[in-house]
């Protein structure tokens, strides 16, 4: 274990061990609900970083035959749902202007107007996109179908010539390429890093923009059926946005 997280283990360990020590001899005497006062007395961060600590003491000292039991078995915090926070409207005019190229441009305007995620966004196939049919199938985690709206539609058309204009020989299936990527004899999709750099001027991540655009359009239903056919999402996924966006219902949904 490196020397850094000895010393932060200890400074979580040590007003715990001097409290203990006030009332037992050996550690041996600890059990469960000692851990459990321990942690209930850190909340946050902080118990979770002790709860490590003492697992990490205990632990060595069961593997030593110094003590015969350890009391941080099945002990667990449980960690408060983080429901998702609306992107302030002013961040979010003029994101797909400010992006720099027709593949960036059309990968913004999947993110944030149809809630697609980094991962399906990658691995878009180039037979997924119907022009015709202003559809778009997504075919990784839950498949689902995207309609294009009048301005993903044209950005989506301009990709494609733009990217017929630069590689016309590439053999590569998916629908988002780069340099790398159509040269690659392994004909993989298209790099995180390349994603980031698409986000990266925007000062906004992909999953942030995606969580906005669910969130938005859970404000306008307490549907979670249609939040998990338009943007592919799981029932729990779904409920997750409709609490944030109608806590009030909470307590009503689903009974």
């Amino acid at each position: 274990m490196p020397l850094e997280t000895i010393r932060k283990y200890l400074g979580y360990l040590h007003p715990v061990l001097t409290a203990w020590a006030d009332r037992v001899t050996s550690l041996r005497q600890i059990t469960k609900d000692d851990v459990r006062d321990a942690l209930a007395q850190r909340l946050g961060p902080t118990g979770r970083d002790l709860l490590s600590a003492l697992r990490s003491l205990f632990q060595a000292l069961k593997q030593e035959r110094v003590i015969f039991r350890d009391p941080t078995r099945g002990v667990s915090l449980s960690t408060p749902e983080r429901l998702p926070v609306p992107i302030p409207t002013d961040r979010l005019r003029g994101l797909v202007d400010r992006a720099g190229t027709p593949m960036a441009k059309f990968v913004v305007a999947v993110v944030a107007i149809h809630g697609l995620g980094r991962r399906e966004t990658r691995y878009l196939l180039l037979t997924d996109l119907d022009l015709a049919r202003g559809h778009l199938t997504v075919r990784r985690d839950l498949r689902h179908t995207v309609y294009l709206d009048e301005l993903t539609h044209v950005l989506a058309s301009d990709w494609l010539r733009n990217r017929h204009q630069r590689w016309p020989l590439t053999t590569n299936p998916y629908l988002l390429v780069s340099q790398q990527s159509v040269a690659d004899d392994r004909i993989p999709p298209v790099s995180t890093i390349v994603m980031n750099d698409i986000f990266r001027p925007l000062g906004l991540s992909p999953s942030k923009l995606r969580q906005d655009r669910i969130l938005d359009e859970a404000r306008h239903t307490a549907d979670p059926v249609h939040l998990m056919r338009v943007f592919g999402i799981a029932a729990e996924t779904a409920m997750k946005y409709i609490y944030a966006a109608h806590p009030e219902r909470r307590s009503t949904l689903w009974r």
